[in-house]
């Protein structure tokens, strides 16, 4: 359902013979504080300006109303959805309204019912365009710095072990560890990729997730750095939640997989981290996510999946013990509060990690359905704040790392489907080859110079996941693009999240909000 916040305490409706203004106004004195009905399945009320008129109205008061909260706030959440560029956000709607049986256009996400909203410069020290180590090393640390370098500031060389020595940044999951708050960390990635490894690793190169002898090994190991996993399972406060996928960096590569005895980890120090190193709970299936009790004190790392989580679409056909996004990310917030109720509250990190794999792809379906599951974590996250009474205690926030050269046009007609062509009209037929043009394109991909005769095109089903959109430009992986990103903000301090701002500045806006780190002693902190 989407639901539109300009409706926050509207009670003081006049009814007038506006014609579908009467069922907003039912929903709006209906509605609990964030909550209204906006999607629609036909727009021909949309023809009579009495509706436009209202809806302004609706909108002005609303922002009128609006108050600054500025509570300490007792936990964050901070939302990524990677690859999730303004195209997305915009796409990833009228999926979600589609998926509805609505016309998608009109529709309002759990996100965008969020009170505050920037942008955010994504460049990173050295990349006009970057990458998802730099961008959470920025998010995270509070830092920008070189491309494909986690958890350094921009002194570090990428590659290069000995120039990370003494160039660590340190991120909000220590700032908030250092006063006491639990940290979690929810993603559909392996745990020890860029965006996740941000936040508790130190590492000149992204992909030294494992000791490999490939990306990672001895001249390394030799020269004093550490395995992006091998962090993780040592790191001292041990993070007190890890949830998400990767376990081939786990194991040594005589270990059959738990889950897939045909797979084998692909250590290659012969150690294993979970049976030699890791010292809290270890869980591999939703089974046994269900069965920890809530607000437990042992630290949890459940690995999921041998490698990347699947995307949801794949998932939802045949769920076997993998858990959803909103699954891990809802038992999350319910553990965390749990652990949390006698004393200080917690930082939680949720990361909707394929969106961006689908668009490397090039498959519009993988990319937006995974999205739209992110989008529906949040708005679960919300209602268990609310139920708990303390969503006026903690600091919502969404965004991205970066965007994807995803775009969406074609002139296409109202309703029209998300992932098939434009209206066959004279607008929408090429003027070069007399073919229908999609609607959703990639700048550059896999799929360049896609077949344009009749035949192929007549054969094509673009609801099936395994569909490319048509790139213009030839690459094996469709690359990110690098324009701002959107931040949406909601509870204490959500009002510093406005305007243009450099991506750096999130993770400090986060912790003024809190009182962690350089902002535990500002003015009005206890």
């Amino acid at each position: 359902m989407g639901y539109h916040p300009m409706v926050l305490s509207q009670f003081s409706i006049y009814l007038e013979d506006i014609g579908m203004c009467h069922f907003l106004v039912i929903l709006l004195i209906a509605a609990s504080n964030l909550n209204i009905e906006a999607g629609r399945t036909d727009w021909s009320e949309e023809k009579n300006p009495s509706f436009w008129n209202e809806q302004a109205r609706l909108d002005i008061e609303y922002n009128l109303r609006r108050t600054e909260n500025k509570r300490t706030a007792k936990n964050v959440i901070f939302f990524l959805g990677d690859g999730m560029g303004i195209s997305t956000v915009t796409a990833g709607r009228i999926r979600k309204g589609q998926m509805l049986g609505q016309l998608g256009e009109d529709f309002i996400t759990e996100m965008e019912q969020f009170s505050h909203l920037g942008l955010a410069k994504t460049y990173c020290t050295d990349h006009q365009t970057s990458d998802s180590a730099a961008t959470a090393t920025a998010l995270l640390c509070g830092v920008k710095a070189a491309l494909g370098t986690i958890g350094l500031d921009g002194r570090a060389l990428r590659g290069n072990c000995l120039s990370s020595h003494g160039h660590h940044a340190s991120s909000i999951f220590k700032w908030a560890q250092q006063l006491g708050y639990h940290i979690g960390i929810v993603v559909t990635s392996r745990v020890s990729h860029a965006s996740p490894a941000s936040g508790y690793a130190h590492s000149p190169e992204r992909n030294w997730e494992g000791y490999d002898s490939i990306n990672f090994g001895a001249k390394e190991v030799a020269e004093g750095c550490v395995d992006i996993a091998q962090q993780l399972v040592r790191r001292s406060p041990p993070i007190d939640l890890v949830l998400g996928g990767g376990r081939r960096f786990f194991y040594p590569t005589q270990t059959p997989d738990i889950a897939n005895s045909s797979l084998r980890g692909t250590r290659t120090d012969n150690v294993s981290l979970i049976d030699d190193i890791w010292k809290g709970r270890f869980i591999w299936n939703k089974t046994d996510l269900h069965k920890i009790e809530l607000g437990s004190s042992e630290p949890i790392l459940g690995l999921f999946h041998y490698d990347q989580m699947r995307f949801e679409a794949d998932r939802i056909q045949d769920p076997k013990e993998e858990p959803s996004l909103s699954e891990m990310a809802t038992f999350a917030v319910k553990h965390l509060l749990q652990k949390s109720q006698d004393k200080n509250g917690f930082f939680l990190f949720v990361e909707g990690s394929r969106i961006d794999h689908g668009h490397h792809n090039t498959q519009p379906r993988y990319a937006l359905d995974d999205y739209v599951e992110f989008d529906n974590t949040i708005g679960q996250i919300k209602h268990i704040l609310q139920d708990k009474g303390v969503l006026d205690d903690t600091l919502l926030v969404v965004t991205s790392d970066h965007s994807n050269v995803f775009s969406f046009g074609a002139g296409s007609a109202r309703g029209s489907n998300i992932f098939g062509f434009g209206t066959l009209d004279n607008g929408n037929v090429s003027s070069i080859d007399k073919m229908p043009v999609n609607i959703i394109t990639y700048g550059n991909g896999p799929n360049f110079a896609s077949n344009r005769n009749k035949t192929y095109l007549d054969s094509l089903d673009f609801n099936q996941t395994g569909y490319r959109a048509p790139a213009a430009l030839p690459l094996a992986d469709a690359s990110h693009a690098g324009e701002d990103v959107a931040v949406f903000a909601h509870g204490p301090w959500s009002h510093l999240f406005i305007g243009v701002m450099e991506q750096s500045t999130i993770a400090h806006k986060m912790a003024y909000a809190a009182c962690w780190g350089d902002y535990k002693k500002r003015k009005g902190c206890a």
